[in-house]
């Protein structure tokens, strides 16, 4: 029954709906930001290649095996064959 008169007080508030709204546009943009400050780049000082990861560490490359470098640069190729 409280539940029922919390949603109907949501629904007829037309100021209610537009924060909630606002709430979930800044939770949304908070989340991603949040994943992007998580993401590391690396690159393989042997071959080259350059990986991204996320919520994670890497401690060697995919391709031949070396230990990688932690680098700012974000363009990396994530497509290692």
């Amino acid at each position: 029954m409280l539940f029922e008169k919390i949603l109907k007080f949501i629904y007829e508030e037309p100021l209610m709906n537009i924060l909630i709204l606002l709430l979930f546009i800044w939770a949304c943009v908070w989340a991603y930001q949040k994943s992007l400050k998580s993401r590391k780049y690396y690159k393989c000082p042997q071959c080259g290649e350059s990986f991204r990861s996320e919520h994670m560490h890497s401690k060697h490359c995919k391709v031949c095996g070396a230990e990688l470098e932690e680098t700012n640069d974000t363009n990396v190729n994530d497509k290692a064959v």
